[in-house]
């Protein structure tokens, strides 16, 4: 437990450090930092930058948890009724594959992908400006879905083969389709699937930087929290960058604690 607790204090310390130099003016203006309180944070909310960001940050949340639950359960499912099993474990591999590419990597592949004269558009003899105006934040939150779905379909196939299988067979020997088996049988006892990959979706969402930077860097059209933080960071506005870290830290808070605190009591009524 030792060097356990040795890092978790070297993280907690540097988060209070964090929420310390939200309070003061430090920037490059201001070098000689000092304390003003919560007047860094009225100052960001007053911000159309952040306010823009924050909202972005809050759609992209829907958009991932929405897109990438909803295609899990259709890819999981499809994937748990093949009766092959060589087949099953090739399209699951298949479907889970983009988890092992870097979003980094996978956002240079995608701006290829969506260059007008090269990419999708060539190939199709369209015109659509993927990357332009408010294409651009759709554009890079489908492809946000492509990159974690794999991950809700490894979490559903992981509740479905739990489910008990005598229950499944009765329900085919009543007379019942594998639609409504799913939806039925399978499904309904497999809601902790979709508490995970909510929460996961959700984290990853608040956190997003590699996607769209690599994608469009500094473009104000995918402009996220971590990117403005990242952005005041860089230009030494050292305080509303951590006002803006510590606003990221409370919306993970909130998702991670109650999910952390339903886990602890459901383990200990086990």
């Amino acid at each position: 437990m030792i060097p356990a607790l040795f890092f978790a204090g070297v993280l907690y310390y540097f988060m209070l450090w964090n929420v310390y130099i939200s309070m003061t003016n430090y920037s490059i203006l201001h070098i000689s930092s000092q304390l003003v309180g919560l007047e860094t944070f009225a100052s960001l909310f007053s911000d159309p930058d952040f306010v823009s960001a924050l909202a972005r940050t809050l759609l992209w949340v829907v958009v991932l948890v929405a897109a990438g639950n909803l295609i899990a359960i259709l890819v999981a499912s499809a994937i748990y009724n093949i009766e092959s099993l060589r087949a099953r474990n090739a399209a699951t591999a298949f479907f889970i594959y983009p988890l092992a590419v870097s979003l980094a990597a996978s956002g240079i592949i995608w701006r290829w992908l969506f260059d007008p004269h090269r990419g999708i558009d060539a190939a199709l003899g369209a015109k659509i400006l993927w990357l332009q105006g408010d294409n651009a934040f759709w554009s890079t939150a489908l492809v946000s879905v492509w990159a974690y779905a794999g991950l809700g379909v490894l979490f559903y196939l992981a509740m479905f083969y739990n489910v008990d299988r005598s229950q499944i067979e009765s329900a085919y020997i009543d007379g019942a389709g594998t639609l409504s088996v799913m939806l039925r049988v399978v499904l309904p006892q497999s809601r902790q699937a979709l508490i995970i990959a909510t929460v996961f979706y959700t984290l990853f969402a608040l956190q997003m930087f590699d996607l769209p930077y690599t994608m469009l860097f500094l473009n104000p059209f995918v402009s996220t929290l971590v990117i403005y933080t990242f952005f005041k960071f860089t230009t030494l506005y050292f305080a509303t960058a951590s006002a803006t870290a510590v606003v990221i830290l409370a919306l993970s808070a909130a998702i991670v604690i109650p999910y952390s605190m339903f886990g602890f009591r459901k383990w200990l009524r086990i």
